[in-house]
């Protein structure tokens, strides 16, 4: 990994003093709350260094490839790609003397946090308007760019009887198969657990039945203690994992495996949102803008939905014929405003009532 500095030039620097009518600071973008990036400072930082943004992850690996054949700005991202939501805010936070990380793609349950946490950055893109109120924070910290739903992705290879319902896991037969990532780390850990809830008469606001949920699941034993990912379900380590349904799919395409089925419970399931943040101390500050301004424009959003995952400007946009995102389930909750509650109880029960 490219460990870097603040390497924007003087030029740069007074440039971007003259645009905001003041005495740059070090960090001379974060004065740069609404759209006005400059192309030209953004192709002088060079470089734009995603985290939590790999490319198997809702197509992010074409939008990475796009914006750097659009604009020229190197790319970077393998290195860091499967940070947790709360790893990439920690590491923003860890490594504001040496930056690397310019960008980040958070869950929304996390957006709050990052606020607190004074990591990121407020900027408003010229798509501002065009979010809903609830999926964005108001002073411009975060704002969702996309979302899916909560899935089962299950290789029919290993399981012959495909669970359909958040009851059907507590089956014996999938005793040793399941996984599901940390809630307290993942945001899409943290929306199964909502989904949990929903589907046993509980919300966003009342997520206890979630976490009994996956006490149960824990207690027999189904739930094997791994987290998920494309390596889990290629090892086998896992042969069910509570996943989005664009992971499901894109693990179906990269592994080339005809036997992974990608399942939305019938019983209830969530619509979680991830949303965009620019690191405070991002050491490429006017690409990270202008990598947030791509995120969010037509073409951005289109490949959001190629990947499987629906924009969040869907209704401002045409899709290629060729993109058919999936019909949302007729019972389904969309996640939404603040979750800090929610979060802060998993955070503080998971471990003594789920992992015992």
């Amino acid at each position: 990994m490219k460990r870097v500095t603040w390497t924007v030039s003087a030029l740069a620097i007074s440039a971007a003093a003259l645009a905001i009518g003041t005495a740059a600071p070090i960090y001379a973008a974060a004065n740069l709350p609404t759209s006005n990036v400059s192309v030209q400072l953004a192709k002088k930082d060079g470089e734009v260094h995603g985290f939590g943004m790999p490319a198997n992850w809702a197509n992010l690996g074409d939008m990475w490839a796009s914006f750097e054949k659009k604009y020229g700005i190197k790319t970077v991202y393998q290195a860091e790609g499967n940070m947790s939501s709360a790893q990439e805010l920690q590491a923003f936070q860890k490594e504001k003397s040496h930056p690397v990380g310019d960008v980040g793609d958070i869950g929304i349950s996390f957006g709050p946090t990052a606020v607190q946490m004074g990591v990121v950055a407020p900027y408003k893109n010229k798509y501002w308007n065009q979010i809903p109120a609830d999926l964005k924070d108001k002073n411009g910290y975060w704002a969702a760019a996309y979302y899916g739903v909560i899935a089962f992705e299950v290789n029919t290879k290993k399981v012959k009887d495909v669970p359909t319902t958040w009851k059907d896991l507590l089956k014996p037969e999938y005793k040793g198969l399941i996984g599901v990532a940390d809630p307290r780390q993942a945001g899409e850990g943290f929306d199964a657990v909502v989904a949990a809830a929903y589907a046993n008469g509980g919300s966003a606001s009342n997520i206890q039945p979630g976490l009994d949920f996956f006490k149960k699941l824990k207690q027999n034993g189904n739930w094997n203690g791994s987290n998920v990912g494309t390596s889990e379900m290629q090892t086998g380590q896992n042969a069910i994992q509570i996943v989005w349904n664009y992971l499901g799919e894109s693990d179906q395409q990269q592994l080339k495996n005809d036997d992974i089925k990608v399942v939305v419970p019938s019983d209830g399931t969530v619509a979680g949102p991830y949303v965009e943040v620019i690191n405070k101390y991002a050491p490429h500050p006017y690409a990270a803008r202008l990598l947030n301004e791509y995120l969010f424009s037509d073409a951005g959003q289109i490949s959001y939905a190629e990947g499987g995952a629906y924009p969040v400007r869907l209704k401002y946009i045409k899709l290629p014929k060729s993109v058919h995102l999936p019909p949302l389930p007729k019972k389904v909750e969309f996640l939404t405003g603040d979750l800090t509650k929610a979060q802060n109880t998993v955070n503080s029960e998971w471990q003594s009532e789920v992992l015992g």
